[in-house]
């Protein structure tokens, strides 16, 4: 009987070999959205310290993060359709939700909305970019049967 350990070691080593184009894609997306989101706050600080031509980038960088974010939903969406794996579009929906949400705050100037979103969508891309990058994205590769009780891989043979 192997391990959790084990099955999680041979579990990181498979996920390359288990990873769709549609896969390989979504991290690229996601991957990009996350550099996005981290330069915003760089540009509201940039912005507050006087420099006001943050105000600029900090606005350039939201149209950025918000058309990644996008394209990062239509990848996910193709996802669910081809693969039927649910996660990325259902996560990445409510992402694009709460940055949609802090973008029109932003424009309009509601900054005690705009701030704690973008707080949350900082941790909400961190976890995504993590999530995509350490589980297989692409069709289930089974290493035996399992067995009816517990659900759990059969490692005896």
């Amino acid at each position: 009987m192997a391990t959790t350990a084990e099955r999680i070691g041979r579990a990181r080593a498979d996920a390359a070999h288990r990873m769709s184009p549609a896969g390989r894609v979504l991290r690229g997306i996601v991957s990009a959205h996350m550099v996005a989101v981290f330069g915003q706050p760089v540009f509201a600080g940039i912005y507050l310290s006087g420099d006001f031509d943050g105000l600029r980038w900090h606005q350039l960088g939201a149209n950025v993060v918000t058309s990644l974010g996008y394209l990062q939903l239509i990848a996910a969406i193709v996802i669910w359709g081809r693969l039927r794996l649910a996660w990325p579009c259902l996560s990445t929906l409510a992402l694009v939700a709460a940055e949609t949400v802090q973008y029109f705050a932003g424009m309009d100037g509601v900054l005690w909305l705009h701030l704690p979103l973008g707080v949350v969508t900082v941790v909400g891309i961190v976890v995504q970019f993590i999530a995509v990058w350490i589980r297989p994205i692409g069709p289930a590769k089974s290493t035996g049967p399992a067995t009816p009780a517990t659900g759990e891989e059969d490692d005896s043979e």
